[in-house]
């Protein structure tokens, strides 16, 4: 018991942030405050106790509904605690030895699970975190260079404009050929402004990964749809979950995996 402390702290911590993460994606499309008024029931006002807010245990007890039995709420309020919970007990095991890169990629992957979800009920990504994330990702690189492995505060401030600047620009250059090439839109200025943000706090390295992965992932999906659903093509589909998917996964190794494969390519 006492070795699995380390991740079943993070994790019980993470299913209280992910609770505060479904306020988020609830309110912010609406352009409503995330922190006024309490928590309460969308339908007929009521202001829902501190036990009805308990993560995961609140949507079991009430059976998928809100506490006043009006409303029946998605299984969407329970996946966010739990994959919430999942990112801080994962990204605690693998960088927890270094507090401050930990805090940081912990922050930020709570930004981009609040970006995935909005973009997947709205297609937008609020520029509160897209914007915000770019200036933050510039902040943290210059506070604490080590998150892009130098020393100086000039040098981590650097890396990480570089590192916007490929992701806010190439994803752009990719918007503009699939523009000129099915004459209609192939992705959102909100993902252009996400990876630029992805970058600034990952590198610029970071940013040839996410989109490679992203890409790959993001249509083995569409593909699926298509033949499992009979889903028909061209059906527009947000790609900023993808995009997040691809940075969770460098932040949890997928810088090793890419230096590795590499290394073998060189040995050829």
């Amino acid at each position: 018991m006492h070795s699995l402390l380390p991740i079943l702290i993070p994790a019980l911590f993470g299913l209280c942030i992910g609770s505060f993460l479904n306020v988020c994606i609830y309110r912010m499309p609406l352009g409503r405050s995330i922190t006024l008024p309490s928590s309460r029931c969308f339908a007929c006002g009521l202001v829902l106790p501190w036990w009805r807010n308990i993560p995961v245990f609140s949507w079991l007890a009430q059976r998928g509904r809100c506490g006043c039995g009006m409303v029946k709420l998605t299984a969407r309020y329970p996946v966010v605690e739990i994959l919430t919970a999942i990112w801080f007990a994962a990204v605690w095991h693998f960088h927890g030895h270094d507090i401050p890169l930990a805090a940081i990629h912990t922050a930020f992957g709570c930004a981009l699970i609040v970006a995935a979800f909005i973009d997947i009920d709205h297609f937008i990504i609020p520029d509160e975190i897209s914007l915000g994330g770019c200036l933050a990702g510039l902040l943290a690189g210059a506070l604490y260079p080590q998150l892009h492995a130098v020393h100086s505060w000039w040098g981590g401030l650097g890396l990480s404009l570089v590192g916007l600047l490929t992701g806010g620009g190439g994803l752009l250059i990719i918007a503009i050929i699939g523009r000129v090439i099915m004459k209609k839109d192939a992705m959102g200025m909100g993902d252009v402004k996400l990876l630029g943000a992805m970058g600034a706090f990952l590198g610029w390295d970071a940013v040839i990964f996410i989109i490679a992965s992203a890409s790959m992932i993001g249509a083995s999906f569409g593909l699926s749809m298509i033949l499992v659903h009979r889903r028909r093509w061209g059906v527009p589909i947000p790609f900023g979950p993808y995009l997040v998917i691809g940075a969770m996964i460098w932040i949890l190794g997928g810088s090793e995996w890419m230096a590795a494969y590499w290394d073998a390519v060189s040995v050829r």
